[in-house]
């Protein structure tokens, strides 16, 4: 119970003084991005949800082949070998399913924000740290890149 209560409050205290910070950071960003850069985004996207499932496999393998202490904090930890977990598939599936919907949502920031938002208020409560934010980012464009293959050009990185 302490250890909930003091996970609790270090939550309230970072969603208080940076939630407002990336609320306007996505505006900012939002207004930055040319559209051409969002249709790119799009496009590969739509490579990418051709095999999401796999897809997702593959970039949940990558987490935990760059940070193996991040499979502990999973369900299907022990559901061995995780290539063919069923847990780890439908998780996988539904993360992916999940960045489709933020991919969707670019050029209406104002409706991707409360999506954001409930996903990280949950992913608080799971242990997840900041630093497993640029570990999921690593893993999401090293899946991406092996999924476009030829596709995957300094431009599509840039837009990614």
């Amino acid at each position: 119970p302490e250890v909930k209560d003091a996970w609790t409050k270090t939550y309230g205290t970072v969603q208080k003084v940076m939630e407002p910070a990336l609320v306007e950071q996505m505006k900012k960003l939002a207004a930055q991005k040319p559209a051409s850069t969002i249709d790119l985004v799009r496009e590969t996207w739509a490579l990418v949800e051709q095999d999401i499932d796999n897809h997702g496999v593959k970039f949940f393998l990558r987490i935990f082949e760059i940070a193996p202490p991040a499979l502990q904090l999973f369900s299907f930890k022990d559901e061995m070998p995780l290539e063919s977990s069923p847990g780890m598939r439908k998780h996988a599936g539904g993360v992916m399913r999940t960045v489709g919907q933020a991919v969707a949502g670019l050029s209406d920031v104002q409706s991707l924000i409360p999506v954001l938002q409930q996903l990280g208020s949950r992913h608080a409560t799971y242990g997840v740290q900041p630093e497993h934010f640029a570990i999921v980012g690593q893993a999401l464009l090293w899946t991406l890149e092996q999924g476009l293959g030829s596709r995957w050009t300094p431009e599509v990185k840039d837009a990614w």
